[in-house]
């Protein structure tokens, strides 16, 4: 009887971290399921950068707004559309070509799902500028943020813009 209930237990145990060891693969292999690739257009250049992650923001004028702040805002510097983008590591050409002036950027990010059970989706980014970026270093990692803003986002054919 005692054999037996050890015999229990330690197969008990066994089965137990396999499922832990195997549910925990299982999630690393989930957290490369959706590609997300960016690429942004100068006019003659395109730069492709692979993301880790995205995060789209569309803000519009509320009805709480009062017409005279709404008549004084200059639209041509208003961009209502916020994009958050993080790499790996800081994408330095992408970088570059933010920084270049005078320039008109337009882009698209493209999230595919690598086990194809989610429909792609394409997210276009018109008179996309980069409002800010950070670096971080971690022991021997690093990760890299970019916050853009566009006047006008189109994600899946329907068009947000001011």
């Amino acid at each position: 009887m005692k054999i037996s209930t050890v015999l229990h237990t330690f197969l008990f145990i066994s089965l137990s971290s396999l499922f832990a060891i195997s549910t925990s693969h299982a999630q690393q292999w989930d957290g490369n399921r959706m590609k997300i690739e960016l690429s942004i257009n100068n006019g003659a250049n395109t730069t492709v950068s692979s993301l880790t992650s995205l995060s789209i923001s569309y803000n519009n004028p509320s009805a709480t707004t009062t017409k005279d702040s709404v008549e004084n805002l200059v639209i041509e510097d208003y961009n209502p559309c916020y994009i958050v983008i993080t790499f790996d590591q800081l994408d330095l050409p992408l970088l570059r070509l933010f920084r270049q002036k005078n320039t008109t950027l337009n882009g698209q990010i493209t999230v595919t799902d690598s086990y194809g059970k989610r429909p792609t989706r394409k997210i276009e980014l018109k008179s996309v500028v980069m409002d800010g970026m950070n670096d971080n270093f971690i022991n021997d990692s690093e990760t890299s943020f970019m916050n853009l803003s566009c006047k006008e986002l189109i994600v899946d054919g329907i068009i947000l813009k001011n």
